[in-house]
């Protein structure tokens, strides 16, 4: 069988123990001197570059709130601008409206005044035309009736003359 010191292995050896204290100390002690200076250093300027950091990133969340709130704002300008912009096209859509049926009114106007002119000249030709005729199946008619046929000038001219005045008393 092995024979194994537990007891030695557990427990360590006190000069072991001194000799290694004493080199930490050494260590710690040359640490100080030579390096405590440039790691103090080191971590003053890596504190300062972490608050330099921060700052930074609090003005860059300082300035997207505030670009936030700029582009709502436009957001809410543009949205008043554009209920101006549709009122401004009803209103102007509204007004050409009116001029183009005011336009088409007076164009009905004009054509109703002369289609109204052409029937009134139509039904005086008309009417000058069945007057005519009439004058001519009564001057037939007396013609025929008195056998005259020399005076017949002198008869159309003396019934012209009394249906002019005639119409003319209308």
């Amino acid at each position: 069988m092995i024979d194994v010191d537990i007891v030695g292995q557990l427990i360590p050896n006190p000069l072991t123990m001194l000799v290694q204290l004493c080199s930490t100390l050494v260590l710690f002690l040359l640490m100080r001197k030579y390096l405590w200076a440039s790691v103090k250093q080191y971590l003053a300027v890596r504190g300062e570059k972490m608050q330099e950091d921060l700052a930074a990133g609090e003005a860059a969340r300082a300035a997207a709130e505030s670009d936030r709130e700029a582009a709502a704002l436009q957001l809410k300008n543009a949205g008043s601008r554009s209920e101006e912009i549709v009122s401004a096209a009803v209103k102007e859509a509204g007004s050409r409206k009116e001029s183009i049926l005011a336009d088409a009114n007076k164009e009905a106007d004009m054509v109703r005044t002369k289609a109204r002119e052409q029937m009134q000249a139509e039904w005086d030709a008309m009417y000058s035309d069945m007057q005519k005729e009439m004058v001519e199946v009564a001057m037939a008619a007396a013609g025929k009736l008195l056998m005259k046929d020399n005076a017949d000038e002198l008869d159309q001219q003396a019934i012209d003359a009394f249906v002019k005045e005639a119409t003319d008393g209308e």
